[in-house]
């Protein structure tokens, strides 16, 4: 969906940033005092925390590209921007991920970060095809060593940035997970013109 968006504001010539924030439209609460709706100025806050953080507009070096995500899931809204690089021979680095997300007011600050960074190590690692193979009903891969996971020598730096928000506090464990995929897709697509 997120992808889709940046599409969209491709299409219209418009910036993707600019756009989306016009999508959410005016500051509401779909359903006022539901925890489980979208609350678009939540939302709208995120998305200019993660892009100001990560310097959204600036000048990059050829082959190099940002590009910006938005999930709303578990109450947790959450706004990311990924930077990679696209290599002559299409190898793809993801240097940075800024993330920003609004989960309430937040009581152990390290053990969210510790979770927003396993969800974009996790949501990388599933963008690039980490998969589970099943044989005669039972997963054949029994260990790590078979379950490729991005490991620390390919990991993105991840800076984590949160609203302390006076709405209820909700959970981080998965909320940070869904934008990571479109973040980079949408950077690939800003460094090489080629729309994964």
């Amino acid at each position: 969906m997120q992808s889709f968006v940046h599409e969209c504001a491709v299409a219209a010539k418009r910036d993707h940033l600019e756009f989306l924030l016009e999508v959410m439209g005016e500051p509401r609460w779909l359903e006022p005092g539901n925890v489980a709706s979208l609350n678009t100025g939540r939302a709208a806050a995120v998305i200019k925390l993660a892009a100001e953080k990560a310097g959204w507009g600036r000048t990059l070096a050829k082959g190099h590209g940002l590009g910006l995500a938005f999930h709303f899931s578990h109450a947790g809204h959450f706004a990311e921007v990924a930077e990679v690089s696209v290599d002559a021979n299409r190898r793809l680095t993801v240097h940075r991920v800024t993330v920003a997300g609004d989960i309430g007011p937040i009581v152990n600050f390290s053990g969210a970060e510790n979770q927003v960074e396993g969800c974009v190590v996790d949501g990388f690692s599933t963008a690039m095809g980490l998969a589970l193979s099943i044989e005669n009903g039972r997963v054949a891969e029994k260990n790590f060593d078979r379950y490729p996971m991005l490991r620390i020598p390919n990991a993105p730096k991840v800076d984590v940035h949160f609203i302390q928000s006076d709405f209820t506090p909700t959970g981080v464990g998965e909320p940070a997970l869904p934008p990571v995929a479109p973040a980079i897709c949408n950077a690939i697509f800003a460094a090489t013109g080629h729309r994964v």
